[in-house]
């Protein structure tokens, strides 16, 4: 879907923004509304929200990859930006086809493979096979109590039906594969984390804009793991940020 379609030919770019676990595009309406010259785009991936019907439980890794792949083949060099998972799926796609993403804008990515991930931070020590409460202690984990007691009930009741969804994408095994090497990423690439995120979080983000030949690490002041609604503003200065190193310019000191 198209979040933003700026109302004249004098843009930036496109940006493509890839959700996150237990999220859908339509989150995303805030960051766009923060990105005025930009076309802004996304979708629901397969198994979430509107795209629901599309996923099973053989989806992985490789097909999102795959979906976002066949998108930027038709808005080649656009900035891609991804949440949580998102971003995963994003430095994949870089990975994979360098020629297609002009930056990557990776969030939180959730790296399983990488020495240092700890699976039970991710899960937030559920191991619940029950999908309505995985839900609960994903959100809960990451939210917080105070979070997820902010949730009206129709939203819990929603998230909570998207529980075999995020158990299949938990439980891939394919992410615990290696699909790239941070190192060979040729692609610039914003890698980003809030500072009141889960320590964790903000370590394997860091890590990774360090290996990356054309990383750089932004932290976000005050934000939490979904920065993207909390923050929309901050967020959308990743993408800006993003194709500023792309086109070659310095940072600003």
């Amino acid at each position: 879907m198209t979040l933003h379609e700026p109302p004249n030919t004098d843009t930036t770019g496109t940006v493509v923004l890839v959700h996150g676990t237990l999220d859908r595009a339509a989150n995303f309406r805030t960051v766009a509304r923060h990105l005025p010259h930009w076309r802004v785009v996304g979708w629901d991936r397969r198994g979430w929200a509107g795209s629901r019907d599309l996923g099973d439980e053989h989806t992985t890794l490789r097909h999102h990859v795959e979906d976002l792949c066949e998108i930027l083949t038709e808005m080649p060099g656009a900035v891609v930006a991804g949440h949580s998972y998102g971003g995963l799926v994003a430095l994949c796609a870089a990975a994979q086809r360098p020629d297609l993403p002009a930056a990557v804008v990776a969030f939180e990515p959730p790296i399983r493979w990488l020495p240092w991930w700890q699976p039970e931070v991710e899960a937030g020590g559920s191991g619940s096979t029950d999908p309505a409460e995985a839900v609960q202690s994903v959100l809960r984990h990451i939210l917080g109590e105070a979070g997820w007691a902010r949730l009206s009930p129709q939203s819990r009741a929603d998230l909570q039906r998207q529980g075999p969804t995020l158990l299949v994408e938990m439980g891939d095994p394919s992410q615990d594969e290696v699909a790239f090497e941070p190192a060979e990423l040729s692609v610039p690439v914003v890698v980003a984390a809030g500072t009141r995120s889960l320590p964790h979080h903000r370590e394997v983000a860091h890590r990774i804009a360090v290996l990356i030949p054309r990383g750089e690490f932004v932290s976000i002041a005050g934000a939490g793991h979904a920065a993207h609604v909390s923050h929309a503003r901050e967020f959308a200065g990743l993408v800006d940020r993003a194709a500023s190193l792309a086109t070659g310019e310095e940072r600003d000191q």
